[in-house]
Order: structure tokens, then C-alpha cells, then sequence
């Protein structure tokens, strides 16, 4: 209920905000990676607050014509109680070998080693992030509605593919888009269903609310998280 609560008081506060919004370079979604890179000589800063009184920090560059390269931080504790939980830096890197045409779809592979909830104790993320990753991505069936299809590998330990799928629309043009993804695919109950809105609020500044894990209330799993993030893109 509170959910529902939440969309709709988003939707109707679209419905009043109109922005000229630059939405061609939606990198990524909620936490998959699309096939789509920034342009050359741009950069993306972002800013994710999540559970636990965290912050998630992504800088990344459009060095290249194909090629994206980046870095994230993440700090728990930051707000509460306790101490602050610092990770390691981590980098991300995106190369985008095909950009599409009308009936093949764009392909790009990358890297992204940010995970999620760092534990300290064992120098490592409770949830691991994308690691190396291939994603084709297309626009389907109807305007502005893509869709992202891709597998990754986050642990050459136990190395085995994971899938993910992850779909955007323009709900309102240059304002709302709309997005759904599922990750983990292939790890049974740690598979994690996704949504959110991104606001569009300038050309260059939008803020997304989103909810992670919508199929699971249990705790150590982080179920059923509400996250907000703020990005902004422009140009060197």
C-alpha cells in the first residue's frame, strides 16, 4: 500500500513539473547496466542514498567516442549512529562496440566492480556488484520503450553466468521515465526485482526514487529497499 502511495504522489507531481530534459543517455537503470554510453567529453556525477544511512558516489567520463571510464565509492553510516563504513574505490569501465540500427540491436561490454553493503570485517560486498559484463539493448514495439539484455560474472572463484533484464520508457516526455528491471537471474532467491521513476528536472539534473527487491520482505537481504539518487550530466 505504501508503495502505490509513494508511485502515485510521484506521478501526479510529473504531471506538474516539465523540464528539457536530455534523456538519450540513460546509462544505467536501476542497478543493470544498459548498452548505452555518455558522449564524448561529457561526464555523469551521482549521488545514491540507501539503507543504513549510505551514500553511493559514481563519476564517470566520457573519454572516447565508445568508451566510458569511471570510478565509485561507497560510505554506510554516514548519517545515525555508529561508525562510518568507508569501502574501496571500485572502477568502472564501459565500452560500446555497437551502437544499434533499426533491426540489430546496440552491444557494449563492461566492467563495473561496485557491489552493495561493504563489510568491513571482510573486505569484501555483501552483495557483489556487476564484475564483466556484456548487454545488448534495443528499442521495442513501441517509441521510446527499450529494452536491455545481458549476463555478467562477479566471481571468478565460482565463475558462472548471471542474467539480467532491464526495460525504460518516456512516460511524459522530457519530465518521467519509467523503469523495471530483474538481476540476479540464475541465483535463485537472491534474484532481485526492481523498479523506479527518474524526474527530469533540468536538462542536465534528474532524480530517480526507486524500490529494490519488490518480492522480498526479509531483512538480511535487504528486501524491499527504498532508494533515492541524484544525477547530474554535462560537458567539459
Amino acid at each position: 500500500m505504501i508503495k502505490k502511495i509513494v508511485f502515485g504522489f510521484l506521478a501526479v507531481l510529473s504531471v506538474s513539473t516539465y523540464s528539457f530534459a536530455n534523456q538519450s543517455n540513460i546509462t544505467y537503470l536501476i542497478d543493470t547496466p544498459t548498452y548505452s554510453v555518455l558522449d564524448y567529453g561529457s561526464y555523469d556525477l551521482q549521488f545514491r542514498v540507501f539503507s543504513n544511512g549510505g551514500v553511493l558516489s559514481k563519476l564517470n567520463f566520457g573519454i572516447f567516442k565508445t568508451l566510458n571510464l569511471g570510478v565509485a565509492w561507497e560510505l554506510s553510516n554516514i548519517i545515525g549512529t555508529g561508525n562510518v563504513v568507508v569501502a574501496v574505490p571500485t572502477l568502472q569501465l564501459k565500452f560500446n562496440i555497437y551502437e544499434g540500427s533499426e533491426k540489430i540491436p546496440g552491444f557494449a561490454i563492461g566492467y563495473d566492480g561496485q557491489g552493495f553493503f561493504y563489510d568491513e570485517q571482510e573486505a569484501e560486498f555483501r552483495q557483489k556488484g556487476k564484475g564483466v559484463y556484456f548487454v545488448f539493448g534495443k528499442e521495442i514495439l513501441l517509441p521510446t520503450l527499450n529494452l536491455n539484455i545481458g549476463v555478467n560474472v562477479n566471481d571468478f572463484k565460482d565463475a558462472r553466468l548471471i542474467g539480467f533484464v532491464g526495460s525504460s520508457i518516456t512516460i511524459i516526455e522530457h519530465s518521467l521515465t519509467g523503469m523495471i528491471e530483474c538481476d540476479n537471474i540464475g541465483k535463485g532467491a537472491y534474484t532481485r526485482l526492481n523498479a523506479g521513476l527518474r524526474l527530469w528536472i533540468t536538462e542536465n539534473f534528474d532524480i530517480d526514487f526507486m524500490v529494490r527487491n519488490l518480492t522480498s520482505d526479509d531483512e538480511e537481504r535487504y528486501g524491499c529497499e527504498r532508494i533515492l539518487k541524484l544525477s547530474y550530466q554535462s560537458r567539459f
